[in-house]
């Protein structure tokens, strides 16, 4: 059996530093190390080894300097090095990347294909799901356990979701992008770094991939990026040190209470937003808007999304078309004109398999080439990210992964804007074709005003014949609690990080839910098994925007901090006096949680009450 492990070398991220003056990226110096993601796949393929005619074979692309990170992954346990490399793949998107390993991974025909869940400096989980489309291969992503049939011709794995987490199988080959939990992270040693020396790595080049190297690099890429803006850093950063914990919570409560009336100040609409005009039964330049589902009927971010496809247009000045992918989405079409819908648009999947199967990829796509809309926005969930991904794969359009916010320029152009390098810099990505593919992070939105009474048109969508490899469910579980369900659009969140230790933790959740909190947590946190993997936040979680984030016993990394930025107020415990989380919080006190959290929280409680109420 040959198992391929795609990599990728990325730039270490917090090492990155940036000049604000001259709006520059300072990469001099700055180290490399193989995605963290990948080195979770290699391992994870190593372990499945079962005969001596096993070969895992790492592939990654990029520049000869890549070289290193695959020395690192044969060092780990693979047999054999891919290195594509070219000066023609320089300004490759993900789009150009997939079309590049697709071609490379034709070459090895492995039985399964194992890709990270994203990789660091990107942000963005569309490779692995492009590339199983354009080869024609079933993928499943988000997986925290990948195991073999007896047969080793079947993945049997697990799948996390936003609400819990599904079994699947797929026949193999297969593709399979891994996350946190497939296995242990580990590091070579100076003894396999040197045995590694001495083991094989192939360079190949875009002519020996294809004859037309226009589908590589800058040419080939759909996508492209505007002039990068840098996020510069906007916490006010007062801490607190060598003072008794009723002093602190007196100057933090009063602290918050003057911040939140500034923020309410610079945008007294928030809170509010406006009925915009409607344009039913005009069908030229229509968004799209592809809900998300969930236990309790729609997720709160299709709202979000269907708010801002109405605030597009008002530019575009045509109609908002709503995309339902479910048995009985005719249920929704009330709530889904309500807040902004114009045309239903229902895809029964009963009889296709999960969202994020090749078959419910083809009947959106064959709909998609019918009217072929301005834009069509996903959330960026597990099935929004992956049938995003595959669609464009299939139809050659350009796709933005993880977006955070929309705008249409001068040209009428869609400027899809996503955070990048651990989010220090928002760049600016424009397609060159359409419709323009995004998928937007819950919790970051605004949904339209509420029409009650208001009417869309609905119509079915057929389902295409297909016949090819799927994957199938097996079966799913939910979370026992809605926390994670409300998370996106908590106003208030406790962050619970690795120094409350386990045995406080049930009692901290208590304490928040006595505020009407919700709780989140970092990834180290997860690991531990403390609190489950869809309250995470960060670069591998989720992002949020709370108006008051109170951040307990986190150490405060980029990994993290990603995730927060459009928070309105951090406030940090930690007794760490050079906890990072200080440098990312409004405002912070040094000592220990137990001592300064209960005042805190009393003196806070009017303020959050009113907040959550």
């Amino acid at each position: 059996m040959k198992t391929a492990v795609c990599m990728k070398y990325v730039p270490v991220i917090a090492r990155m530093r940036f000049d604000y003056e001259a709006r520059t990226i300072i990469r001099e110096g700055v180290p490399s190390e193989v995605n963290p993601f990948d080195v979770l796949g290699l391992v994870r393929a190593v372990e499945l080894k079962a005969a001596p005619d096993d070969e895992v074979v790492v592939l990654t692309m990029g520049p000869p300097g890549a070289a290193e990170g695959l020395t690192e992954c044969l060092a780990l346990g693979a047999d054999r090095g891919v290195l594509v490399t070219d000066r023609v793949l320089a300004g490759s998107d993900t789009l150009a990347t997939s079309r590049a390993l697709a071609l490379a991974l034709g070459r090895e025909q492995p039985d399964l294909i194992i890709c990270g869940r994203n990789s660091t400096d990107g942000e963005t989980g569309q490779v692995g799901p492009e590339v199983a489309e354009l080869m024609g291969l079933p993928h499943v992503s988000h997986v925290r356990r990948l195991d073999l049939s007896e047969d080793r011709r079947t993945a049997i794995v697990e799948r996390i979701t936003d609400e819990g987490f599904q079994t699947l199988e797929c026949d193999l080959p297969a593709v399979i992008c891994v996350t946190e939990g497939v296995a242990p992270e580990l590091f070579p040693n100076r003894q396999q770094m040197e045995e590694a020396a001495n083991k094989p790595v192939d360079e190949v080049s875009c002519a020996q991939l294809s004859d037309d190297t226009s589908q590589f690099g800058a040419q080939g890429s759909p996508t492209w990026v505007n002039e990068i803006r840098l996020v510069e850093p906007n916490r006010l950063g007062v801490t607190l040190q060598e003072v008794t914990p009723e002093d602190a919570a007196r100057q933090i409560a009063d602290s918050v209470k003057e911040r939140l009336a500034e923020l309410n100040a610079a945008d007294p609409a928030a809170s509010s937003p406006e009925a915009l005009p409607r344009y039913p039964g005009v069908a030229d330049r229509s968004t799209w808007v592809v809900a998300e589902n969930s236990q309790d009927g729609l997720a709160y971010v299709t709202l979000e999304m269907l708010g801002k496809a109405r605030e597009l247009t008002t530019v575009t000045r045509s109609e908002v078309v709503a995309v339902v992918i479910a048995s009985g989405g005719e249920a929704h079409a009330p709530a889904l004109a309500a807040a902004g819908a114009d045309r239903v648009l229902l895809l029964d999947n009963s009889s296709l398999g999960p969202v994020a199967s090749r078959a419910v990829g083809n009947a959106l796509a064959a709909a998609v080439e019918r009217e072929t809309p301005y834009a069509i926005l996903f959330a960026s969930t597990a099935d929004g990210r992956d049938l995003a991904s595959r669609l464009a794969a299939r139809l050659s359009l350009g796709l933005t992964g993880d977006a955070i916010d929309l705008e249409i320029d001068d040209e009428g152009s869609l400027v899809q804007l996503k955070p990048a390098l651990g989010g220090n810099v928002v760049a600016p990505i424009l397609s060159k074709t359409l419709p323009n593919l995004v998928t937007l992070r819950p919790g970051l939105l605004t949904p339209a005003a509420v029409e009650p009474g208001a009417e869309a048109v609905v119509e079915r969508l057929s389902a295409e014949p297909f016949d090819g490899s799927d994957v199938r469910l097996i079966g799913e579980q939910y979370q026992e609690d809605t926390e994670g369900r409300d998370l996106a659009r908590a106003r208030v969140v406790i962050g619970l990080g690795m120094g409350v230790a386990e045995e406080n933790v049930a009692a901290l959740v208590e304490t928040a839910r006595s505020l009407g909190a919700s709780v989140a947590t970092t990834r180290d946190v997860v690991h531990a098994g403390w609190l489950p993997q869809q309250l995470q936040v960060g670069i591998s979680g989720r992002t949020i925007a709370p108006t008051v984030y109170i951040a307990v016993g986190i150490r405060g990394a980029f990994n993290h901090t990603v995730g927060l930025q459009r928070a309105g107020i951090i406030v940090a415990i930690n007794q760490n006096r050079r906890a990072t989380i200080f440098r990312s919080s409004d405002f912070g006190v040094v000592g220990t949680w137990q001592e300064f959290l209960p005042p805190l929280i009393e003196e806070l409680r009017p303020v959050l009450a009113e907040l959550i109420s």
